[in-house]
């Protein structure tokens, strides 16, 4: 992905939402519990995402940062391992490409399972350490 058109554009996009994510109060969504039908049939919970995430994931679309490649397989790899190893080492070196292969990880695999594994990704600040270094990708000193 290196060198090709857009990427400044691509990161921009992204890098955008880091101060929409770093808000006092950010919320990127709730798990909803809905009260048994009156004939006492259970409902199965469903997770609603806010605002900002749905608009978060509309831009990775339109800024093409969701990729094809085979992400479940990937995500087996040392290199993904390594990315979302809790430490953040290697995230805080990563490539645009690497964090496109992250970004579409975490959004893809919501399609699979119940709840929404990507509301579980921003709880855990790792969708806010992705943006953050895209933010760095672009040259700004963030102190």
């Amino acid at each position: 992905m290196s060198g090709e058109p857009g990427n400044k554009q691509r990161l921009q996009a992204l890098a955008a939402f880091l101060p929409i994510f770093e808000e006092p109060g950010f919320s990127a969504g709730e798990t909803v519990f809905p009260p048994d039908l009156p004939n006492g049939v259970g409902r199965f919970p469903y997770s609603v995402r806010s605002e900002s995430v749905t608009r978060f994931v509309e831009m990775l679309y339109a800024e093409n940062w969701i990729v094809p490649f085979d992400w479940s397989k990937w995500f087996e790899t040392q290199e993904a391992s390594d990315l979302f190893d809790g430490d953040g080492a290697a995230l805080a070196k990563a490539s645009e490409d690497q964090l496109s292969k992250m970004l579409t990880f975490c959004e893809r695999r919501c399609r699979f399972g119940w709840g929404d594994p990507l509301l579980d990704d921003f709880e855990s600040g790792l969708i806010q350490r992705i943006v953050h270094r895209a933010h760095e990708l672009q040259g700004y000193d963030l102190g």
